[in-house]
């Protein structure tokens, strides 16, 4: 009974809502990815183009584990597709993004030294490259069959990395730096 009500409602329109920002996203990610060659030393010489661009990349993957679906059956066999493909191509895009932003810290690393700050995004980066790569892989290895478990199945894993990630920060960076 509480399934069916939380399909319901504002219940529906929470579930909806990240699902149809993916659009949105798309068109954003297509805009970044024209303007950069027109601007392309702004995140490796502005720390706010390149800070943007981070929280840019972070708020796009919880976009990502907020439009998978609990289960398949939840939507039309189309609308399946549709957002299968749109969690694709948003992942392909972000990726793009993500090499640049990375190269932009590595890039100011090399230039300017590593710092706790640097280190701890040059991982996150990694990681969410990483993970965005491996969704892509098993999104397009095996076809359509078992996608909405594929994508749990990477979150799972990324949530792993992050909180590997930042319990190294937290306890290992303080000695390092």
């Amino acid at each position: 009974a509480a399934s069916q009500e939380f399909r319901r409602g504002v219940g529906r329109l929470i579930i909806t809502f990240p699902r149809v920002l993916l659009v949105l996203t798309i068109v954003v990610l297509v805009v970044y990815l024209v303007v950069i060659p027109f601007n392309f030393m702004a995140p490796f010489e502005n720390r706010d183009v390149l800070i943007t661009y981070n929280v840019m990349l972070f708020s796009v993957m919880g976009l990502l584990v907020g439009a998978t679906p609990v289960t398949a059956d939840d939507l039309s066999l189309r609308l399946q597709n549709y957002l299968r493909s749109a969690i694709i191509v948003v992942a392909a895009l972000v990726v793009v993004v993500s090499l640049y932003s990375l190269a932009a810290v590595v890039y100011r690393t090399v230039g300017h030294g590593l710092t706790i700050n640097r280190m701890t995004v040059i991982g996150w980066n990694s990681i969410n490259i990483a993970l965005l790569a491996l969704m892509i892989f098993r999104q397009l290895h095996g076809g359509k069959v078992g996608w909405v478990a594929k994508l749990q199945w990477t979150f799972s894993e990324g949530i792993s990395a992050y909180i590997v990630w930042a319990v190294f920060v937290t306890i290992f960076t303080p000695w390092l730096f």
